[in-house]
């Protein structure tokens, strides 16, 4: 522990001393090779942190990367397992208490008598499929999630920074790069590393997807006189694609209109806009059309992708006195503090359901987003610094990501529940209106003194959030993996 505290205090003096991070950034050799570098650096930790999969999810067995995979290439939409005539013979299969003693298929899709894999298809045709049908073998689902994963922590950099090119360019590199940290801290990166199954999978790449479409979008708009219509065609097909991961994304495309409204008026001004619906429309198609069609064929709806059919630990078919849990869970998902104990590591992962509805899973909560990275405190502010932006697409942003989060927040707890995981879909947005808020506040600033205290108290919020992330998900992650398998690393860094 004691060698987090002086990373801590030798990055906070760096930051503040060195006078590369003191200038602003300008994309020159010596600043890339920082941000790469950190990246590189985190994605190494990353990969040799140790990664275990629970016995049910054994690779052997994976109904992702083998049977989804396999029903693919042989043209098929349920997976080649055998429901027992024991399941086929209950009254409601859904009803965890009824399959005590039941042999069945974990966390599959049950319906008309056949197992579907509902986890989404797009990582599966993109990377999985292409794998076997190449290398003859199966992709490990362990190397698939990492894969998205090493991608996302570079598309979410590209972002931030294609934020800060576009609206705070005069802002210190120092602060620029505080916030990469943040990023990857708002990735979840390290709790989403410790069982890499099709549940981080479905996530990640979603998350992927998504910052991948906003990417674009900016490439898209860069030149204020002219979009590029091949950039905005791209970013309307990840934003698609990202629905094809997780389904609940669909409400990610929101996060376009800032930019969609600016480019359909500038085209209908300029006698384009069929041309330019032709690019926003036309991969939105070429995703969902398919994806309808493949959900007609399994489960008889083009709306529905299998969730409400899962053979998982609560009955999911009824969800009506769910929406009672919204209020809870929004506050466990955003705002609770950590849950401290007397003995090492201090902190502990809460599986309660105390103050949920009977039918409520809770996969874990180490705490809130706002106590993993505490830089979203600056939201608080978001409405004074919203009424003196100019910029319509910044405005626009500024709006759509807190309101997106939000609603992303009560989906997860209302069909999935509250599971640490699960903050991916939203996390990142808070995040990002929060960096966002911070440079308005440090480029309004009138004296440097104000700068440095904005400069410094960023630091010490993100050195808290550091150690709170490194206590909470690197020694305890779900079902505090590392103190089970690996007794002696987890006690290295007791102190």
């Amino acid at each position: 522990m004691l060698i987090i505290l002086i990373f801590i205090i030798l990055m906070g003096c760096v930051l503040y001393k060195v006078n590369i991070f003191k200038e602003p950034y300008t994309g020159k050799p010596s600043q890339k090779i920082i941000i790469i570098g950190f990246i590189l650096l985190f994605i190494i930790v990353l990969a040799i942190k140790p990664n275990f999969v629970p016995d049910y999810l054994g690779e052997e067995n994976d109904i992702y990367n083998k049977y989804l995979v396999d029903a693919i290439l042989e043209g098929k939409v349920s997976i080649d397992i055998e429901p027992s005539e024991e399941l086929k013979n209950l009254e409601n299969p859904y009803d965890p208490s009824q399959r005590v003693g039941i042999e069945y298929s974990y966390d599959t899709a049950y319906y008309n008598g056949q197992y579907y894999v509902y986890f989404g298809i797009v990582p599966a045709i993109l990377i999985f499929v292409p794998f076997k049908l190449i290398t003859g073998c199966y992709l490990s689902t362990n190397v698939g999630t990492f894969f998205f994963v090493c991608l996302s922590m570079v598309v979410s950099t590209i972002l931030m920074i294609q934020i800060y090119k576009r609206w705070f360019k005069k802002v210190p590199f120092n602060l620029l790069f505080l916030f990469i940290i943040a990023g990857l801290i708002s990735g979840l990166y390290v709790w989403n590393t410790w069982r890499m199954w099709a549940y981080e999978l479905a996530i990640i790449s979603g998350y992927f997807f998504v910052q991948l479409g906003l990417v674009c979008m900016f490439k898209a708009t860069n030149n204020e006189e002219k979009v590029n219509l091949k950039y905005v065609f791209l970013a309307c097909l990840s934003m698609a694609l990202a629905v094809g991961c997780r389904p609940t994304l669909v409400l990610a495309s929101v996060l376009l209109l800032p930019f969609l409204y600016k480019i359909v008026k500038q085209a209908y001004k300029n006698k384009f806009l069929k041309k330019t619906l032709f690019f926003i429309i036309v991969p939105y198609m070429l995703v969902a059309i398919p994806l309808m069609l493949y959900n007609y064929a399994r489960f008889g709806s083009i709306f529905e992708f299998g969730a409400k059919y899962q053979l998982t630990i609560v009955d999911v078919t009824d969800l009506s006195e769910r929406y009672k849990d919204i209020p809870e869970g929004m506050y466990e998902y955003l705002l609770e503090p950590p849950h401290l104990q007397e003995k090492y590591p201090y902190i502990y992962t809460d599986y309660s359901t105390e103050k949920h509805t009977a039918n409520y899973c809770s996969g874990g909560i180490v705490c809130g987003i706002l106590f993993f990275n505490l830089t979203i405190i600056s939201c608080i502010f978001g409405y004074k610094y919203y009424k003196k932006v100019k910029d319509s697409i910044l405005k626009g942003m500024m709006i759509t990501l807190p309101i997106v989060g939000i609603i992303m927040c009560m989906l997860d707890v209302y069909m999935g529940g509250t599971i640490q995981r699960y903050a991916v879909d939203f996390f990142w947005m808070f995040s990002t209106v929060a960096m966002i808020i911070w440079f308005l506040m440090y480029e309004n600033a009138t004296k440097e003194s104000t700068k440095k205290v904005i400069l410094i108290t960023i630091l010490i919020l993100i050195e808290i959030s550091i150690f709170i992330n490194f206590i909470g998900t690197f020694l305890n992650a779900e079902t505090n993996f590392l103190e089970k398998f690996l007794p002696e690393v987890f006690h290295f860094f007791e102190f």
